[in-house]
């Protein structure tokens, strides 16, 4: 008789998550610089929260998108949280290509 254990893997979960805090991170980054008063708020104080904020964005995106390509390599189920991961994920990788070709071009 022999014994086999599987491990079954949560990729899609975290995928899942990170989507989450990461519009959630977004839409907080979004707030604060609508709210923005340089009269009344320090601009460095600003320019270093928003740039902690950027690095976390980005690390979220990356963790992200190594946990959905572990959900796809390991043919995990597909459900709900597998699709808006890579829906989402897919929507901020382009939107973050689009903001860099329009930084080097100057705008």
């Amino acid at each position: 008789m022999e014994i086999t254990t599987t491990n079954p893997t949560n990729y899609k979960k975290w995928s899942f998550r990170f989507i989450v805090y990461l519009v959630l991170l977004n839409c907080v980054t979004f707030y604060l610089a609508i709210n923005f008063n340089s009269a009344l708020h320090n601009f460095e104080r600003f320019i270093r929260n928003m740039s902690i904020a950027t690095v976390v964005s980005i690390l979220i995106l990356i963790a992200g998108i190594v946990f959905t390509i572990l959900s796809i390599k390991n043919k995990e189920s597909k459900n709900y949280q597998f699709y808006i991961s890579v829906i989402g994920f897919s929507f901020f990788i382009i939107l973050s290509l689009l903001f860099l070709g329009l930084a080097s071009l100057g705008y």
